[in-house]
């Protein structure tokens, strides 16, 4: 039943709303109901669940009409009596003259069953003092007291309100509100006269209200001037709170209030027990200390200092007298706001002295990169009981040395931490936010073009991210106006950024760096005797020239940035390049980005990967201005490569080298998602084939921790510390007796691991298909498969996946997809042995005939790199019935009328960041499918498909999509896009707790996100019944969550035991001791890395990541479901502490010789020496201040005992002799390696070159095509 209200306060929303009726409700025993209403509208509806409470509700509320005749004919209706007041109110309760939408009614059965709190069921109570003033400045040391120094002052009455997650400052005279998430606060300090001060890690949110009383918010109110309702009014999101602000809002970060009215005990007693319900949230610091408050001589002190800090520093950096990496370090220092500028320029100083002495005696710099580093980790936020010494040169200089001391000890091991790879560069980065600007790193990055042409002028080079305050992207919403943030970043990128008298300037972003919204920068240098810019450089990677889309310019000059790790000189190894024409049909184009290759190119690259890489018959690649795959094709000769058309982009004389981005080393398994899921149902896929799926992996989940066996093959299967072989290290653990449970760390690395797997499942229907894959797309370059025929073909892993599918029907997809017709079913072939297509693998093979290339037909695919998804599954294909294809027509670029320059590439950077509206299309097709009847079929949803694919070519196009084309969504949801619970971590350990309640937001708190309070229905699709099959919460603590066993000695006491009594039995007592010494550099080495990539791959470089996210190499966000920029980082991050722990391990197993003579015993001593130091409190000599509670690193020990076990294997293996100055290892780790599980088998160095006379066609070349055939 539906109750309509009038008269409702403007202000009110629909959340206000229903708490506002709750004591009227709860005096009628009604439980169930739901408020819609539109801010600033007048009207709104009570929607029961049930009839009789509605009816009840008006018997006691619903309005009284009164007159008769006369009242009719002076009023359109009769005059009414109202018998509910909400705040001061009157407001008019009826029955509605439309029915109860049914989506309501099953929203409010979701709130019955229990998925999500009700309303009165929010946990504490907001915190709100009036205050006068606010002032934003920053904290000092005065006779070693603490002091708030006054950079800025608003003297104005304002509110002060402690919500759910944030704190939210009113100044209603300017019209502005400061929104301060929880997260960002590092301490609140209070005094009882009512200072109250938080110190921040980020600055705050600034957004300027809509006025009350404005005209527009009138006839919104009345209906008038908008036919569709009210007017919804834009807030104003601003970098700071006025021009004076703005001087300082970058740099301090600290802002002070006074609470009123505290004059009296009793009020006096009220701030005190305010304080103590803030200090019981216990997410933020709050500490009473009777706080110093200065202000300063005149606004803007501290930027005229920061000013004076960059000419300062540009001296050093014009005469060479500080390397410009400390430069670098040192303007974050003071941009970062670790320091006061002035006591950076007063360390600057110093150290050029020390620098200058240490040139003069010819002796190495006194202070190292990696040393100075370790001051961004070491200095604490100030605060009442910090040690003020920190603040002070002398005290940051002893530091500094000691550090370096400390490192230069263990620098032989250390160096190969931090030294560049062929793979890897260290650059610097800056994140650009709607109030500052901060620096970071030298950080590593992976390789591009740019990079490997200037590989002595990367300082030179600074990849920048534009970012909220939170290190996110910018919520984009109707209801806030980003105007002024982005005329912010727009004048960043066209001014630049300014670091020690370096000016760096726009140059480019690759499509990947587009989407993340990062793009590069350079400053000049001279390079070979000339002088190169940012143009010069652009203009030295190919002819653009005929280009007048600045959108199409910027992405084939991206070209040059995409990460490319791998590169092969083609005149080095004799490598032809061959153009040959596209196959096209009825302008169709079924080679789009792809051509053959022969097999003695295919082993030259596959030498250019690593080991773990195998032989890989298909690569993705850049050289000069194309970009494409590249397929084994055998009947060609020789060492030759083959370029088509549609690869070429750009014409470029850069042709000397072959980069390489990725290639088809392994089958990718097949993961459904909601998108696929929501077609396949509406193709007529049974609800009951996904059900089982999903229920066969949660079977799956539920068994991991179960079994040291299941956990150990996962964790392997998720490529979880293989580097450290953490699940062989498992094994032995439980072989030799000992539960790794009862180690906390161990404990919740596999928690964390299955758990992720876990929320995937349940919040993004990632559900693994037994019988798919997902696999590289290329063209029959011979010409056999028919139309519709496809030939999969991958490498089964030793195993680990089912074979290939026989001949016979599949289906074919590409993600994203929203367009009925984006899944195909096409027919499988196997070709006959001995056929050219049979010696690829790992790829998926599409007909070059036909009225149409099947890859445009899914998604508008190509084969440029695309990946696509196949299944064989019958109960996915029977009886299935596909659609028609989507058929777009091609958007013509917008192009400009003369030629591009550099600030138009910049321009067209910030307008698609205003409108990338991907993700809202997305969401909002996801809605529409579970709502209609139709599904993706109905003509909303084709529409919201096709507005999809413009907004992916929008960063080629450069149209941006016309969202008033936008189908309408009500704002009710369907239940599988709700939140879940969030991750959150035990202080400074990393053991997870999964948060049971789903808290309500405040009002307040959703102005932040700028989004309207969602609503949430039963969904009774497949991807409703498929979400609410996953009992996250149950199935964590009954399945997930490991019961520890009691008693006993711990894991690791137990663990040493056992290896000693082991190494005892194989080879005798031995001693370790004497390596200790070593064996602790190597664990500060360790433990520095580890707490480098914290640090480094945080998206908020100020709030590092736990040592346990980086151990399982993935980010765990604390809505338990990671965004696209944390999926990026965790790849990242994953490599990093591969690369970390493999050189550790390897500095473990390869000791150098303490008699003089090389020991068989070397490497064992280390290892046990390493376990041992592993297992003991770190004791330092350096003790650094704490800045981060982070805790002391737990895994080294974890690589140092799986490095004991390592060399134990060998040594009862039978490697017991060491050849006498061969080197490190036993005789036969070398020869130990694991071989490469392949179908092929690379090439020696004589291979190579008998190749390379035999043009191709050698004996090796055919060995290799007889182990090609598909694993059957």
């Amino acid at each position: 039943m539906e109750v309509f209200c009038r008269n409702l306060p403007p202000d009110l929303s629909d959340r206000s709303f229903e708490v506002q009726l709750q004591p009227f409700m709860q005096s009628l025993n009604i439980r169930y109901f739901v408020c819609e209403k539109k801010r600033r509208a007048k009207f709104g509806q009570i929607v029961f669940l049930n009839k009789s409470d509605g009816d009840k509700f008006l018997q006691h509320h619903g309005v009284i009409t009164l007159g008769h005749s006369r009242a009719r004919s002076q009023f359109k209706h009769p005059p009414q009596q109202a018998r509910l007041n909400l705040m001061g109110t009157n407001v008019y309760c009826e029955i509605s003259n439309r029915m109860p939408d049914e989506l309501v009614l099953r929203g409010i059965k979701l709130q019955i069953d229990g998925r999500r709190s009700d309303p009165d069921k929010q946990e504490g109570s907001a915190v709100v003092f009036s205050a006068i003033g606010v002032d934003c400045g920053y904290y000092a040391f005065d006779s070693e007291s603490l002091t708030f120094v006054a950079e800025w002052t608003g003297r104005q009455i304002c509110t002060v309100k402690f919500t759910t997650r944030n704190v939210v400052i009113k100044m209603p005279s300017r019209d502005i509100e400061l929104y301060i998430p929880f997260q960002s606060i590092v301490e609140l300090v209070w005094s009882h006269d009512g200072s109250v001060a938080l110190s921040l890690s980020s600055s705050p949110m600034f957004l300027r209200t809509p006025p009350a009383d404005n005209l527009a918010a009138i006839f919104g109110q009345l209906g008038l001037g908008n036919p569709a309702g009210p007017t919804e009014l834009q807030a104003m999101r601003l970098p700071f709170i006025d021009q004076e602000h703005g001087r300082i809002a970058g740099i301090c970060r600290v802002y002070h209030f006074k609470v009123l009215g505290i004059h009296s005990k009793a009020s006096v007693a009220d701030l005190y027990d305010n304080m103590t319900k803030l200090k019981k949230k216990k997410v933020f610091n709050v500490t009473q200390y009777d706080l110093k408050i200065k202000t300063a001589h005149a606004t803007g002190i501290i930027r005229l200092a920061m000013n004076e800090l960059n000419h300062f520093l540009s001296r050093f950096t014009a005469s060479g007298a500080l390397p410009f990496d400390l430069l670098f370090l040192l303007e974050a220092l003071a941009h970062n706001g670790y320091l006061h500028p002035a006591t950076v320029m007063k360390l600057a100083e110093r150290l050029s002295y020390k620098f200058t002495e240490a040139a003069k005696a010819k002796e190495r710099p006194p202070i190292s990169v990696e040393a100075f580093k370790k001051l961004f980790t070491a200095i604490d936020y100030p605060s009442p009981h910090a040690d003020h010494t920190q603040y002070e040169v002398d005290s940051i200089l002893d530091f500094l040395e000691a550090t370096e001391q400390d490192m230069k000890a263990g620098f032989a091991l250390r160096s190969g931490l931090f030294s560049n790879t062929d793979s890897l560069i260290r650059i610097f980065r800056a994140t650009v936010t709607p109030t500052r600007i901060t620096f970071h790193g030298p950080e590593f990055e992976t390789k591009n073009r740019i990079l490997r042409k200037f590989p002595d002028h990367t300082d030179y080079f600074m990849r920048v991210q534009f970012c909220d305050e939170n290190g996110r992207d910018l919520f984009i919403s109707p209801r806030v106006s980003l105007d002024e943030v982005y005329s912010r970043f727009k004048s960043v990128l066209s001014n630049g950024i300014g670091i020690a008298g370096r000016q760096y300037n726009f140059l480019g972003f690759s499509h990947s760096s587009l989407r993340s919204h990062s793009v590069w920068l350079s400053a000049p240098f001279v390079h070979q005797s000339r002088l190169h810019w940012a143009d010069y450089i652009i203009l030295g990677l190919g002819d653009f020239k005929a280009i007048k889309s600045p959108a199409r310019r910027a992405a084939r000059i991206g070209q040059a940035f995409s990460e490319t790790p791998y590169t092969v000189s083609l005149d080095e190894h004799e490598i032809t390049v061959v153009k040959i024409p596209d196959v096209e049909k009825n302008s169709r184009v079924f080679s789009d980005g792809v051509a053959p290759m022969s097999l003695g190119a295919v082993e030259v690259l596959c030498q250019a990967l690593p080991e773990s890489k195998g032989f890989p018959t298909c690569y993705q690649i850049r050289w000069a201005g194309a970009k494409g795959m590249l397929s084994l094709d055998t009947t060609l000769d020789g060492r030759v490569i083959c370029v088509r058309p549609s690869m070429e982009k750009f014409e470029s004389d850069d042709k000397g080298a072959l980069e390489i981005c990725d290639a088809s080393s392994k089958p990718i398994p097949m993961v459904l998602n909601r998108q696929l899921i929501k077609i396949m149902e509406d193709m007529g896929v049974p609800h009951q084939w996904f059900l089982d799926l999903q229920e066969k992996e949660l079977q799956r989940l539920r068994g991991i921790t179960a079994s040291v066996f299941a956990t150990a093959n996962f964790l392997k299967a998720q490529l979880i510390g293989a580097g450290i072989r953490l699940p062989q290290f498992l094994r032995q653990t439980e072989n030799m007796g000992i539960d790794y449970r009862k180690d906390a760390f161990l404990r919740s690395a596999v928690e964390a691991a299955v758990l992720r797997e876990l929320r995937l499942l349940k919040h993004k229907a990632r559900i693994p298909v037994q019988h798919g894959m997902t696999l590289f797309g290329i063209m029959d370059e011979i010409g056999d498969l028919k139309e519709g025929e496809v030939f999969v073909t991958y490498d089964t892993m030793s195993g680990r996946f089912d074979a290939p599918p026989e001949a016979g029907p599949v289906l074919v997809a590409r993600s994203p997809a929203l367009h009925p017709g984006d899944v195909q079913i096409a027919m499988n072939v196997v070709p006959p042995d001995g056929h050219p297509l049979t010696q690829l693998q790992n790829c998926i093979v599409f007909s070059q005939h036909g009225a149409r290339d099947l890859p445009s037909q899914l998604s508008g695919g190509d084969l440029d790199g695309d990946l696509f998804h196949v299944i064989w599954c019958p109960g996915a294909i029977d009886g299935v019935v596909s659609f028609p294809p989507a058929d777009y027509p091609r958007i013509p670029p917008l192009e400009l009328d003369r030629p591009v320059e550099s600030r138009d590439m910049a321009e067209f950077f910030i307008d698609f960041m205003k409108t990338d509206y991907l993700g809202a299309i997305a969401v909002r097709h996801m809605i529409l499918a579970d709502q209609k009847d139709r599904g993706t079929n109905d003509q909303d949803c084709i529409t919201l498909a096709e507005l999809h694919s413009s907004a992916v070519d929008f960063s080629k196009t450069g149209r941006a999509v016309e969202m008033s084309k936008l189908p309408k969504a009500n704002r009710w949801r369907p239940d599988f896009l709700a939140q879940g619970p969030g991750i959150h971590f035990h202080s400074k350990s990393d053991m997870m707790v999964l948060d049971e309640h789903i808290h309500q937001e405040d009002d307040e708190d959703m102005i932040i996100g700028a989004a309207p309070r969602h609503r949430f229905y039963v969904s009774d699709k497949v991807l409703g019944r498929l979400y609410r099959a996953v009992d996250e919460s149950k199935i964590w603590q009954e399945d997930i969550r490991m019961k520890v066993p009691m008693g006993g000695a711990s894991f690791w006491d137990q663990t040493i035991t056992a290896l000693t009594l082991r190494v005892r039995d194989t080879i005798g007592d031995v001693e370790w001791k004497h390596r200790s010494a070593e064996a602790k550099r190597i664990r500060h080495a360790y433990e520095d890395a580890i707490f480098g990539a914290m640090c480094d791959h945080s998206e908020r470089p100020s709030q590092p990541l736990k040592e346990l996210e980086v151990f399982v190499g993935f980010i765990m966000d604390s809505t338990g479901v990671q965004t696209h920029r944390q999926r990026d980082r965790s790849i990242k991050l994953k490599d990093d502490f591969e690369r970390i722990a493999g050189w550790i391990m390897k500095q473990m197993t390869s000791p150098t010789s303490i008699s003089g003579h090389t020991s068989e015993l070397d490497a064992l001593e280390l290892c046990l020496a390493c376990l041992h130091v592993g297992c003991l409190k770190d004791e330092r000599e350096v003790q650094p201040w704490t800045r981060y509670a982070t805790g002391e690193i737990k895994s080294f020990r974890v690589v140092a005992a799986s490095a004991v076990i390592r060399q134990l294997k060998l040594l009862e293996g039978g490697f017991t002799t060491r050849a006498q100055g061969s080197g490190s290892g036993f005789v036969g780790v070398g020869s130990a390696a694991p071989k490469k599980k392949t179908t092929g088998q690379r090439p020696g160095k004589e291979n190579e070159a008998s190749a390379r006379n035999k043009g191709g066609q050698t004996e090796l070349a055919d060995a290799i095509l007889k182990t090609f055939k598909r694993d059957d």
